[in-house]
Order: structure tokens, then C-alpha cells, then sequence
């Protein structure tokens, strides 16, 4: 085992390398919160005929099934003038991965589509009020709306991830929060005669940068912004995500085959 030069080489027992060895982190214990900007949420019950009440966002959230956690590097610039024969790199910024991808079960009455096909038609001005065009013929064009402000399409805490484990004695997670972000394209999803399987349905978000922050598993988290409204149905309030130890969550099932076949269309936006 590696150890510092100035011990020199220790004699780890068993039971010391099972405290520091066996206890690691898996990637099958995480929670997915998608917060909807007002605006968005109007449009979608409007046009959609879904009424988005803190049961399907609930079930939205829960259905994701695969997400990938954004990661960063350093923009550096070589410095070769300040030491004779010393070649440095200098940090000048720190560069965001563009996207993240999120891959979700969709429920039998489509309202997974429905919900985030809405967001994308808001982003691109479908069907919106003072507009005029059918989009449904070709030769019309999209005028895409404004993405910040009250009837802006991003949200400052657009996705919040939250890694914990399933051992009630961490005390300690972590928490990925994704600022400014929208929903930029959906994967193709394919649809067979064959053996039949489960439909999922995979949306790639961009944004500015994320942030990480400790969270304690078992504690509120903090509530959603003023233009995500903590309840959506009258006197009813939506609750923040906690984990209760020994809840016996396992949100990241293992069970999806690929599909072969038709393919249904995907959209991203440019």
C-alpha cells in the first residue's frame, strides 16, 4: 500500500483496509429534480391539455432512469518568459461541459413527451398567443422567444441533482446544480414489431456552468425559485426532496434493452 515516505511501508490489518477500501461511492443512489419556469409550465397546460401538478413533475423526477454528471476543465496559456528554460501553464478560465443528458421513463399517457416537447415548442414560439403562422405548413418559419425574464424558457436552478448513498451512516452527499439551462435537443426513440420493451426518452440540457455544494441526506433542500412556484395546485404544496434513512430508494434500475426499428423523429434546437 502506498504511504508517505516518511513512515515507510505499514502493515495495513484487514479491518483497517475495509474502513478505508470497501466503503465507496456507487452510481446507482441519486435524485433528479427538474424545476419548470412559469412561463413554461402555462404554455405546456395551454397547448398540451396537462394539467402539470406536483404528481407528474414527482413522477417525472422519479422516472429518470441514467444521468451524467457534468464535468469542467482549465483554459491555460503557456508562460515561457519568466524562468530561463521553464515552460509554465497558467489557468485563465474554467470551461463547462455544454451539455448533460438525462434519460427518463415515459409514462403510458405521454405526458413525459408532452411535457418536454411543450418546453422545446415554447422555446421555438409555437403556438403562441399574438403570432400568427400554421405551423404545420412547411414553408413557415419559427420566432424564438426571448430566454430570460417573466416569460423567459430557462430556469436559474434548471436541474438539481442530488448523489447520496444508500448507507444511513454517510452523513454527507453532494448536489449538481445546472444555472440557466433548457432542454436543447431529444434523442430519437425507436418503436418495434419485435419483443416489447420499455420506452425511454433521452433530453440533452444546456447551460452556463453548474455549481457543487455539500447536502446532508435527511435535510430540506432549498426551495425552488419565485418563477417555479412551490405549489401548483390550489392549497396543495409541494414538498422538497429528503431522504429518509433506510428509505430504500434505488432510483437507477438496470433493466433497459436497446430498441430496434422504427425510428421516431428527435429535435434539437440551434
Amino acid at each position: 500500500m502506498p504511504t508517505p515516505s516518511s513512515v515507510g511501508i505499514v502493515k495495513h490489518p484487514t479491518e483497517s483496509l475495509i474502513t478505508k477500501l470497501m466503503h465507496v461511492a456507487t452510481t446507482s443512489q441519486f435524485f433528479l429534480r427538474i424545476n419548470l419556469p412559469g412561463a413554461v409550465k402555462t404554455h405546456i397546460q395551454k397547448t398540451k391539455g396537462i394539467l402539470i401538478d406536483s404528481n407528474l413533475q414527482e413522477r417525472i423526477n422519479l422516472a429518470c432512469t441514467d444521468a451524467t454528471l457534468p464535468g469542467s476543465s482549465l483554459a491555460t496559456h503557456e508562460v515561457t518568459s519568466d524562468f530561463m528554460g521553464v515552460t509554465e501553464k497558467m489557468a485563465y478560465r474554467r470551461m463547462y461541459d455544454e451539455q448533460m443528458s438525462v434519460s427518463m421513463l415515459v409514462d403510458p399517457e405521454y405526458k413525459t413527451l408532452h411535457f418536454f416537447e411543450g418546453w422545446m415548442d415554447y422555446i421555438a414560439g409555437k403556438n403562441i398567443t399574438g403570432r400568427e403562422g400554421n405551423y404545420s405548413r412547411f414553408e413557415n418559419g419559427f420566432r424564438m422567444n426571448y430566454p430570460d425574464g417573466d416569460g423567459g424558457y430557462r430556469q436559474q436552478n434548471v436541474l438539481e441533482l442530488f448523489k447520496f448513498e444508500r448507507d444511513a451512516s454517510v452523513k454527507q452527499s453532494i448536489k449538481y446544480t445546472m444555472i440557466e439551462g433548457y432542454p436543447i435537443s431529444l434523442n430519437p426513440m425507436e418503436v418495434s414489431y419485435g419483443s416489447t420493451d420499455l420506452l425511454k426518452l433521452t433530453v440533452n440540457f444546456t447551460f452556463v456552468r453548474y455549481i457543487t455544494e455539500p447536502f446532508t441526506p435527511g435535510s430540506s433542500t432549498p426551495p425552488p425559485p419565485a418563477t417555479n412556484p412551490k405549489s401548483t395546485i390550489k392549497g396543495v404544496e409541494v414538498q422538497p426532496f429528503q431522504l429518509q434513512p433506510d428509505s430504500g430508494f434505488l432510483l437507477n434500475q438496470n433493466f433497459l434493452n436497446k430498441f430496434g426499428g422504427i425510428s421516431l423523429p428527435s429535435q434539437n434546437l440551434a
